[in-house]
């Protein structure tokens, strides 16, 4: 490396580096590539199940029951807006006071 001008080893460096920089750039370009069309098939995937559910509803509102449609492979659309819902809270009782009697029992203080 001695025999290098000082410009040649930073043109190297610098060659180098770019080239880590490219393959750097290439996967985040390949991951939004990816990202893409996964959004593109997920509104695919809504408008499908959307044409599914009209055409269902449409099957049930001509005389079709659910049991028959299940029987012949159809299944009942999920509901458009699935929502969970909360476990209650059971009442909780003043934890500062129980915090003191506890202690208090232990004979430590607060």
């Amino acid at each position: 490396m001695a025999d290098q001008t000082a410009k040649a080893v930073r043109s190297q460096t610098e060659k180098a580096a770019l080239a880590l920089l490219r393959e750097r750039t290439n996967l985040v370009g390949e991951a939004a590539t990816a990202r893409h069309e996964r959004d593109q098939l997920a509104e695919a995937l809504r408008e499908a199940t959307d044409r599914y559910n009209t055409r269902y509803a449409a099957a049930v509102a001509g005389g079709w029951t659910a049991d028959d449609l299940a029987r012949l492979g159809l299944d009942a659309p999920e509901s458009s807006s699935p929502r969970r819902r909360r476990p209650s809270r059971p009442a909780e009782p003043d934890s500062a006071g129980e915090q003191d009697v506890q202690a208090g029992d232990q004979g430590v203080e607060l």
